[in-house]
């Protein structure tokens, strides 16, 4: 046992169900999935969930938070060393469709899952943060109101996001047209 009283085994099983969940997601969408198939893809019994996760909601908040937790590693990794600004912001733009389109099942159970109102708070805390990571660097441009332009800069992103999603793809003539905003 470790110190928090889960089996030593605790990390890989509770990424195993999100794992299940992303791909079952990717196949079902979310009203298409529920706790049994999600443990059944794990391979574990349907206590085990319940040992990771108070219900379904936590559990797809987890989701969640462990795609957000990609996209900022993500970023980090693409933006060392820049300093603020356009080039900095087409970066984390980029890196949040790509990491979208390598998660697709996470994306599928966040998109589907914000119109949840037992998940909306923590997910729009999420994206808040996202967003106004931006301020600086639209601040370093120059921009009147960085505030209002990082929400509308998440909001045209997400929306890519959604695009590139239904595609399965990316949609390179979309992404110029971020950039075109940015480069103004």
């Amino acid at each position: 046992m470790t110190t928090n009283s889960q089996p030593s085994g605790a990390p890989q099983t509770r990424e195993a169900l999100l794992d299940a969940g992303a791909a079952l997601a990717e196949e079902h969408g979310l009203a298409g999935i529920s706790v049994n198939m999600v443990v059944a893809r794990a391979g574990v019994a349907k206590g085990t969930f319940y040992v990771h996760f108070k219900d379904r909601a936590a559990y797809i908040d987890a989701m969640h938070a462990r795609f957000h937790a990609r996209v900022s590693a993500a970023v980090a990794e693409a933006t060392a060393g820049l300093p603020p600004g356009a080039e900095r912001l087409s970066r984390v733009a980029e890196t949040y469709l790509d990491v979208s389109l390598q998660n697709r099942g996470a994306k599928a159970l966040s998109l589907e899952a914000s119109s949840d109102p037992t998940s909306q708070t923590s997910m729009a805390a999420r994206r808040e943060r996202l967003a106004q990571s931006g301020v600086a660097d639209l601040e370093a441009m120059g921009w009147e109101d960085p505030e209002a332009a990082a929400q509308l800069l998440a909001a045209m992103t997400r929306e890519i996001s959604g695009l590139e999603f239904d595609a399965g793809r990316p949609l390179p003539a979309s992404r110029r047209s971020l950039k075109r905003f940015l480069d103004r």
